[in-house]
């Protein structure tokens, strides 16, 4: 099993703190749509490196259990595991088909998850993956491509990454790459532009409602003033919705 991702973990890994922009609006934003994650019994999908693992069970999680398909990735967050144990379980597992998990989970998150889905089929089949992890009324939160993000060449580069695309009129299903760096190192993958309308059609054919789009939310630090052409047109928003 192979990703894109393989190869990346210790990338991955460093661009919570080489990219500000996550730790001080992304992980706000993804905490605040999941309406804290104390006691509830949670799952990473697409895990990467396990960073929002790790966030979740310091932040009070009952349990975490992360899956992602590269094998590399899972490796990095197994030996974070054993370095400093904080009871996280890790599995080698596309996200879309984690649904063997069936209603084990209060809460599934999916962080970019849905924006490498190529296809509206396979969009449809991560929301039922994710879907099938919950129990009823359970929550589903994923951070994921903007369908608003700024098509302008370059408006993310003060932020530590670019966004390109080969018509700034955009349609569901058109790639778009995702370059960045993080010391010497390059990090460029190929993601996909999913309109509002696309996700929230995916979510509901895959059994959830109650969706909703939370609007960015920064870090109680004082730092929003540091992002706010960030703030203007964030390349990411996070959205919820609840099991039937």
């Amino acid at each position: 099993m192979t990703s894109q991702f393989d190869g990346l973990a210790a990338l991955h890994e460093r661009s919570i703190d080489e990219l500000p922009f996550r730790r001080h609006i992304e992980m706000p934003s993804v905490l605040a749509a999941a309406d804290g994650v104390d006691r509830r019994r949670v799952l990473d999908l697409g895990c990467g490196s396990g960073h929002y693992a790790r966030f979740f069970a310091r932040s009070g999680a009952g349990s975490v259990l992360g899956v992602d398909r590269s094998p590399g990735m899972i490796a990095h967050a197994r030996h974070r595991e054993e370095v400093e144990p904080l009871g996280v379980r890790y599995l080698v597992q596309d996200a879309d088909t984690a649904a063997a998990l069936s209603g084990a989970f209060d809460l599934a998150v999916a962080v970019y998850a849905l924006s490498y889905a190529a296809t509206p089929k396979a969009l449809t089949r991560l929301c039922a993956a994710a879907r099938d992890t919950l129990a009823p009324g359970g929550r589903f939160v994923a951070a994921t491509l903007n369908p608003d993000f700024a098509t302008v060449p370059h408006y993310y580069r003060p932020y530590g990454f670019d966004l390109t695309v080969a018509d700034p009129h955009l349609r569901d299903g058109d790639p778009v790459g995702v370059h960045s760096r993080a010391g010497e190192e390059n990090f460029q993958v190929t993601a996909y532009y999913w309109s509002r309308e696309a996700y929230e059609r995916a979510l509901v054919e895959a059994g959830f409602t109650d969706v909703s789009w939370q609007p960015p939310r920064t870090a109680t630090d004082g730092s929003a003033s540091l992002f706010a052409r960030y703030l203007a047109a964030p390349h990411a928003l996070a959205l919820s919705a609840r099991a039937r």
